[in-house]
């Protein structure tokens, strides 16, 4: 488990580096924890000025090609792009701080698991290096195809290059973002999973068994079992402080842009004799890249749906026991495990609070979704729906007709 960690944690860390979301002074250690490199610190202050003085040049780039005229759309994708940046960015100490703590778990875990003759649960290198492909795949064949089909400007090719790769959907952004979150949860995942195995293993009606079990043996398993639930449950915690704002950000911003999307599409006539005049592909493609917005926040809530299921499930065995009937010290167990358990029931993953992330939020998008599509076209007639509206069709306009 420790080692397809690392292996996996290495491309999570390159791109996020890459994009923005982690400090690029923290390195992994030969034994895998992630500290902040001093030694060549002046190195690394160069290459984080360097990296905000890009993403700078390339905003302005990207506002650049509207010149002199900027898009309400184009000011939602720069909004969305730096917002998470600076809480991804506001968030890295506690993001080291839960990979480390995933690490040292991982290290107390391990005896316990060997002395039990448990095998480790994990996504193997395979998997994890056939979804990274797979979506490396997927944006660069979307983007060739966008580049095909859609006319553009390449007069500038840093400015063609600026809008194409970071600023134009499907976003970069997104991608790294979705994969990092899904990698993080899936790994807490698959420690409660590991942590239930342990339980499992111990004897029917936790009573001694010859040969096998001793009654100070079960007790050790209980004992060392309810406390790394516990060390789980802090770094669960730890995850929700380190990518809730971050979470918040992307649900956020994806959301206003499928609410807006959704409903120009319903009510702008432009947008539909635009379309008429193109081809399949180009009415295709904007189909896909919400279908590939939902997916994405469907991936997250559902690795956290999963992660839930699984962080309760020892309730259930807890539960069947008949605590009258066992021995003091195993009973003293149970019942500290069960109040371990009632105390962190409340600690949910959530974007920083604002609301939970669970399959519940699902219906509750839905909701908001066509509430908010039925008050915009209410609102049609307001002078700032009617700016937008001109706003997006003669935006819209340029991209299709620009050559």
């Amino acid at each position: 488990m420790t080692t397809v960690f690392h292996f996996t944690l290495r491309t999570i860390l390159i791109f996020s580096k890459c994009i923005g979301l982690i400090d690029t002074s923290y390195t992994m250690e030969p034994a895998g924890l992630l500290v902040r490199n001093n030694m060549n610190s002046t190195l690394y202050a160069y290459l984080e000025i360097i990296r905000m003085i890009v993403l700078i040049i390339s905003t302005y780039i990207y506002f650049f090609r509207s010149n002199p005229e900027i898009y309400i759309v184009q000011s939602i994708n720069i909004i969305k792009f730096w917002i998470i940046i600076i809480t991804a960015r506001q968030s890295t100490i506690q993001l080291i701080k839960f990979i480390n703590g995933v690490i040292e778990f991982d290290r107390k875990i391990t005896p316990l698991l060997t002395n039990l003759s448990i095998t480790q649960r994990s996504w193997t290198k395979k998997k994890w290096n056939l979804i990274f492909i797979t979506l490396f795949a997927y944006f660069v064949v979307f983007k060739t195809v966008q580049i095909y089909i859609f006319p553009k400007n390449v007069q500038y090719i840093a400015s063609f290059i600026v809008v194409q790769i970071l600023f134009s959907p499907p976003f970069l952004i997104d991608f790294v973002v979705t994969i990092s979150a899904c990698f993080f949860l899936q790994n807490l995942y698959v420690r409660f999973q590991t942590l239930n195995d342990i339980w499992k293993c111990l004897p029917a009606d936790l009573v001694v068994v010859f040969d096998k079990w001793t009654h100070d043996e079960i007790v050790d398993v209980m004992e060392n079992t309810r406390l790394l639930h516990s060390e789980l449950c802090e770094l669960l915690k730890m995850f929700t402080l380190g990518y809730g704002p971050l979470l918040l950000s992307f649900f956020t911003f994806d959301f206003i842009n499928m609410l807006l999307s959704f409903y120009f599409i319903i009510n702008s006539e432009a947008l539909a004799s635009i379309h008429l005049t193109k081809n399949s592909w180009e009415n295709i493609m904007p189909l896909m890249i919400h279908i590939q917005i939902l997916t994405f926040l469907m991936s997250i809530i559902v690795f956290v749906s999963f992660l839930n299921e699984q962080r309760l499930e020892i309730i259930s065995c807890l539960r069947s026991y008949r605590i009258s009937n066992l021995h003091l010290d195993i009973k003293r167990q149970i019942k500290m495990f069960m109040n371990q358990i009632s105390a962190c029931d409340s600690d949910q993953i959530s974007a920083s609070g604002f609301f939970n992330i669970n399959l519940n939020l699902i219906i509750s998008m839905i909701v908001l979704m066509v509430s908010g599509i039925i008050t915009l076209i209410q609102m049609k007639d307001h002078p700032i729906i009617l700016k937008f509206n001109n706003d997006t069709e003669n935006y819209l306009g340029k991209l299709y007709t620009t050559k």
